[in-house]
């Protein structure tokens, strides 16, 4: 299977991107030139994915990784491929971030993201999107869930 991961030079992406060994991997990321912000990067981005089955979506920069869900998503519509948001915990707690509108915004950003997944899955169609949550920095937990989710979607294609 072929996948591209965003976010792929820090933190959890870079864990996933050395460690996601049994498929090939494509990294975009600013240290490569490829920066969600930017429209034009997006396309790109969506581009270079075409003929990847996965897309784990997981550096966060204001709304973009909501755009560039929405934007992926009609690009494969139709095509049996998998997408995977990073999204947080702090979804589901009402009373994080309530002291610093910083935080206020950031967990607004992935309720917008989470959102977006469930309206575009109701259409019913390709690709699948999923929406994993991390909780805390456990890199080896989120990676041994998310490579989870990729075999189970790797065997149902089979």
């Amino acid at each position: 299977m072929n996948i591209s991961l965003t976010g792929h030079t820090k933190g959890l992406g870079l864990f996933l991107y050395d460690n996601l060994k049994n498929f090939n991997v494509i990294g975009f990321s600013r240290s490569n030139g490829f920066d969600i912000k930017s429209p034009f990067d997006r396309k790109k981005i969506i581009k270079q994915s075409a003929n990847n089955d996965v897309f784990i979506n997981l550096v966060h920069n204001y709304y973009h990784q909501t755009d560039i869900l929405f934007e992926l998503f009609r690009s494969w519509e139709g095509l049996p491929k998998l997408i995977i948001n990073i999204s947080s915990f702090v979804v589901n707690d009402d009373n994080w971030g309530l002291d610093k509108f910083e935080y206020i915004e950031y967990k607004n950003q992935k309720m917008s993201l989470e959102s977006m997944s469930v309206l575009l899955n109701k259409k019913n169609v390709y690709p699948i999107i999923k929406n994993y949550r991390i909780s805390e920095i456990n890199f080896e937990e989120d990676f041994k869930n998310l490579n989870s989710i990729i075999d189970e979607f790797r065997l149902s294609q089979k």
